[in-house]
């Protein structure tokens, strides 16, 4: 009977950290509305951003000082359909706190669809980004008084077939 409970307790506790495991990867994936988005990019403090991006399941990887900006990127693991993915965004602040910018990379969601109903009060720009020339990638550009937003969905080759890499940009002007 001692060795009935025992392999009861094992079972458990194998089932206990396999769940513990893959609570590090996210099942859903929430991303920040347009609203949120642009609310960070005028804060030019990353602590304040960094409090609040942890929050979507984000954490730190590096920070790199280039020239007059510091970027942060921070990273997520998502799972969509059993495939893995990561998720990544960068902070970047002028060193004068002139202005931020919020780079959303992923090919977990589809970007487009999720920001584009949020965009339309926003005036349709010309996209003049170096991602916008490359001809596999199609990008929307907008403006509004404080703020350049970039759109775009770039064709890859993704390890499991074709597949679409998102990227939004939110600068402030």
């Amino acid at each position: 009977m001692k060795n009935f409970y025992a392999s009861i307790l094992l079972i458990f506790s194998c089932i206990t950290l396999t769940v513990a495991q893959n609570n590090n990867i996210t099942e859903s994936n929430p991303f920040p509305t347009l609203s949120t988005l642009t609310t960070w990019a005028a804060y030019n403090s990353q602590p304040k951003f960094d409090l609040e991006i942890r929050n979507l399941g984000f954490k730190f990887e590096e920070k790199i000082a280039a020239g007059a900006t510091t970027s942060f990127t921070y990273i997520r693991k998502t799972k969509v359909s059993d495939i893995n993915y990561t998720d990544r965004i960068v902070y970047k602040i002028a060193n004068d706190n002139s202005a931020s910018i919020i780079s959303l990379v992923t090919a977990s969601t589809d970007l487009v669809r999720f920001y584009s109903p949020q965009l339309t009060n926003y005036k349709i720009g010309k996209c003049e980004t170096e991602m916008a020339k490359d001809s596999k990638t199609t990008c929307s550009c907008y403006e509004s008084a404080n703020f350049s937003i970039d759109l775009c969905d770039e064709r890859v080759k993704l390890s499991m077939g074709d597949g679409n890499k998102y990227f939004l940009s939110v600068t402030k002007k």
